[in-house]
């Protein structure tokens, strides 16, 4: 795997240094251990996320790799398939506003985030309040957390969910999903239902 460092200009007209983690073209393949697809492995009854990584030969489903969900929030990838995101993808929240901090660690196919949430035991939990919308990738901002309270074992910047006034579609009306509506719409999907609407 390679680092790539370079500039690049925002959508506010600042410049940033970024990096971005370079896999060779056959990272997704079979000789990692958990490669980017539908349907996922299912190991021990639970399906076995992209992100998750593995250790003595077990998923460790409490823990999220992070090089592959820096991946996935760098180049528009779903932490649960690995696969490449579409115009629009979904994003857990703590609250049902903008400028929430988003929860999960990367965006989701809507098929995906059903997956995560009947067998997330974070996800589908009903105590945690959670929130979910329909995000386009300019959506989503990266806030730093410079609290001296922060975990140092946590990045540094979290993503937030950037006001819809200050997107490329200021016009839209966004809409929020108790968890409750997210897994209804999962039982009630048919093949050709893409959206938990």
């Amino acid at each position: 795997m390679q680092r790539v460092v370079y500039l690049r200009d925002r959508l506010d007209g600042q410049r940033m240094k970024d990096v971005v983690y370079v896999h060779p073209p056959r990272y997704r393949g079979e000789e990692f251990q958990n490669p980017a697809g539908l349907p996922r492995p299912v190991v021990g009854g639970l399906p076995f996320p992209w992100v998750t990584p593995m250790g003595d030969g077990q998923p460790l489903f409490r823990e999220i790799e992070r090089v592959k969900a820096e991946l996935c929030r760098r180049l528009w990838g779903c932490q649960v398939c690995g696969n490449d995101l579409g115009t629009t993808a979904w994003v857990a929240l703590q609250e049902p506003r903008d400028g929430s901090a988003v929860v999960s660690s990367a965006a989701i196919h809507a098929e995906c985030l059903r997956i995560a949430v009947d067998y997330c035991p974070v996800l589908g939990n009903p105590s945690m309040g959670y929130v979910f919308t329909e995000a386009y990738e300019d959506d989503i901002v990266a806030v730093s957390d410079t609290s001296p309270d922060r975990n140092p074992h946590t990045p540094t910047a979290r993503w937030h969910l950037r006001p819809v006034a200050e997107t490329s579609r200021p016009d839209r009306v966004r809409r929020f999903h108790s968890l409750a509506e997210v897994k209804a719409a999962g039982r009630g999907s048919t093949s050709k239902e893409t959206n938990p609407r």
